[in-house]
């Protein structure tokens, strides 16, 4: 009987899953870690005239933009291996309009430059990425010297306008590195202020920022607010921990480390994975539907059920070693005791 139930349910069970997918779809949102296909393959850039050739440029320097997003590298946009996708921009070119300011916007097809990056051995980069929780302290100046003197500051929060503040911004847009500002509610509740981030200790802000959402936190120091200004940045990701200074640094050096860790390169591998903890059908629709959403895996199939265990049989960019990091970052499944013949097994989290 049980055979013959487990037999019925693979049968049966993409079907069933696909109407439980669409009731979820109404309900849950994506993490806020995961970049959108829009996010990663959208850019802004200068065109000088009207011309097509002024529009050519404009699209290879868009191309650029969204390379060094897709791959996780900082060099992307010159490097040589990548010149047959800059020079042949237009022809992936879903959409543009014209921007204001002398700007155009443009969205690229992504799933045509991940394919060509995959086919051609180059590094992609997941849209799931760690979200980098920003502590940042920033001096008013000597004029502003505290009576005991030491220096007074300011917090950098969500709500801040500052020029250093929106450049960061900007840095953490180009390079498709999401980031979480904490608001000015969150320090106060957290009892957070200008000297606990200028020369508190990095792992307690490090506990509250991941209790805040963040997979990683960057601690600054700057000593203004101007986009210019100096910052000495402490990052600290799982056991990771360094230092860097200058005022995109820290968002530059961060998003190095996540794609070292986490962008996959190489041909499409087979790989067995089984997830336990999958109670019911909606719990199996929500895990198939996050692993079909990952950019490294090209292909997905159910091999069999065993209590509350399912078997996934993946194609996957990067190998197991690969596979493991990524689908451990979101949380929702934790490596557990590897399975029969070494299978990689993960624990659902709901």
């Amino acid at each position: 009987m049980r055979q013959y139930f487990e037999t019925f349910t693979l049968r049966h069970l993409r079907r069933a899953a696909l109407l439980c997918l669409c009731a979820l779809s109404l309900q849950i949102c994506a993490p806020a870690r995961a970049l959108t296909r829009t996010e990663v393959y959208q850019a802004t850039a200068a065109v000088t005239d009207r011309s097509e050739a002024a529009q050519t440029a404009a699209f290879q320097s868009g191309m650029r933009i969204v390379l060094v997003r897709v791959t996780g590298s900082r060099g992307a946009d010159e490097d040589p291996a990548l010149a047959p996708l800059v020079s042949n921009a237009r022809r992936y070119v879903q959409q543009y309009r014209a921007a204001g300011d002398g700007q155009l916007w443009m969205a690229f097809d992504g799933a045509a430059i991940e394919r060509w990056l995959t086919q051609n051995g180059q590094p992609l980069w997941g849209r799931d990425r760690p979200a980098t929780f920003i502590w940042l302290a920033a001096q008013s100046g000597a004029a502003s010297a505290t009576p005991s003197g030491g220096q007074s500051g300011v917090i950098i929060t969500a709500e801040d306008t500052s020029e250093l503040k929106t450049a960061i911004d900007a840095v953490a847009s180009q390079r498709g590195l999401p980031i979480i500002w904490p608001t000015v509610a969150d320090a106060q509740r957290n009892h957070v202020d200008y000297a606990a981030v200028y020369g508190g200790s990095p792992a307690v802000l490090a506990d509250i920022a991941r209790k805040l959402g963040g997979d990683g936190v960057l601690i600054g120091r700057a000593n203004g607010t101007s986009a210019t200004a100096g910052v000495r940045w402490t990052h600290i990701f799982q056991d990771h921990g360094s230092e860097y200074s200058g005022s995109a640094d820290g968002i530059n050096r961060a998003a190095d480390l996540y794609a070292s860790l986490f962008a996959a390169s190489g041909n499409l591998q087979p790989v067995e994975i089984e997830v336990t903890g999958v109670q019911d059908l909606r719990e199996y629709a929500g895990i198939e539907s996050y692993l079909e959403s990952q950019t490294f895996i090209a292909h997905l199939s159910v091999q069999g059920l065993n209590g509350d265990t399912v078997r996934f049989r993946l194609e996957t960019r990067g190998g197991s070693e690969s596979l493991q990091r990524v689908l451990a970052l979101s949380g929702r499944l934790t490596p557990v005791a590897a399975g029969e013949n070494g299978v990689q097994r993960f624990q659902l989290h709901n």
